[in-house]
């Protein structure tokens, strides 16, 4: 499997060994069977996801958990070029109901719906209704059933349903 990735802005820089040309990104091309998704070629160049502005494969623009196949053609770009994008969201966006329960409606109303790109995760949900790092131990619902990865995708149309911890006792 062969996928050709385009690094962008300051993120060219994750790449060692490489001649920085004032103003280029960096092309390079992943051969290999372990990259599945775009928050795989994240991992293997150790970019964190706050790291990116926007991600386009195959020139669509799309969300970190987004699969890639043979021959697709991936762009990364850093935060610092995200006002060259202003107007991209809405062009491959998906619709997500969020539903906000008991501490966590601090953050928001107890029900909305937001636009986020396609591939977007559990994840860059809960960074685009700023509900921050802090609160690790959340719990999550998909369209009623319960669920664990954050990095799982989301799809048009779901229900993500987020609780703060139970306690007990």
């Amino acid at each position: 499997m062969s996928i050709l990735i385009k690094l962008y802005g300051n993120l060219r820089e994750k790449v060692k060994d490489t001649d920085l040309e004032k103003g280029f990104p960096i092309t390079l091309n992943i051969e290999g069977n372990e990259i599945h998704t775009v928050l795989d070629i994240l991992d293997k160049f150790n970019i964190e996801g706050n790291e990116i502005s926007h991600i386009f494969v195959n020139g669509q623009y799309c969300g970190p958990g987004k699969e890639v196949r043979d021959g697709d053609r991936v762009g990364l770009f850093s935060k610092k070029m995200a006002l060259m994008f202003v107007e991209i969201p809405h062009l491959n966006s998906i619709y997500v109901t969020v539903k906000l329960f008991a501490n966590l409606r601090k953050y928001g109303v107890p029900k909305s719906v937001i636009e986020i790109p396609e591939g977007s995760t559990i994840k860059s949900v809960l960074e685009k209704v700023k509900i921050p790092n802090e609160e690790k131990k959340l719990i999550f619902m998909v369209n009623g059933l319960p669920r664990y990865d954050r990095n799982l995708v989301i799809k048009d149309k779901d229900t993500l349903a987020i609780f703060p911890p139970i306690g007990g006792g």
